[in-house]
């Protein structure tokens, strides 16, 4: 069992250049050993040739070397063009999570009530002086613009 294996073993590893040659033998001894060679054995034994056919032509070869390159070129430039976008999204996403984040904080501070915001009545009383809502308004459509800026770009 161990002589077929380093038989196959040989086999297998002289297996280029005897593509390139052409024509391969094969024989069989009396013992029942089997032997692949390129030129025909001079023994008694069993020969068999084994028609092989010919690798591809240096023509063929080199252009499927240039198809192969010319894909990996291709290949490349959309994956550098896919990181690209990737980086130019993610880019507008931070900047949109930004302006989110501080339309959410000015809507907080517009909502804190000074004292510019009362108008003072007699008998003590004070209200909420109109202009008050305006702001807080005003400030409410700015982040729901800006959380909806964000949606589009985030894409749901």
């Amino acid at each position: 069992m161990d002589i077929r294996i380093t038989v196959l073993a040989s086999l297998i590893a002289a297996l280029p250049a005897l593509l390139q040659a052409g024509d391969v033998y094969r024989s069989v001894d009396a013992e029942g050993n089997v032997t692949y060679t390129d030129t025909p054995p001079k023994t008694d034994s069993t020969v068999e040739k084994i028609e092989i056919q010919p690798g591809p032509s240096e023509a063929s070869r080199l252009d499927t070397e240039e198809r192969n390159a010319a894909i990996r070129k291709a290949m490349e430039e959309a994956r550098a063009k896919r990181l690209e976008k990737k980086a130019s999204r993610e880019e507008r996403l931070s900047k949109a999570r930004e302006e989110l984040e501080d339309a959410e904080a000015d809507l907080e501070r517009t909502k804190e009530l000074g004292d510019d915001d009362r108008q003072y009545l007699s008998g003590g009383r004070s209200r909420i002086k109109p202009e008050y809502f305006d702001r807080i308004k005003e400030a409410e459509d700015k982040v729901e613009a800006a959380r909806k800026n964000f949606k589009e770009i985030r894409g749901y």
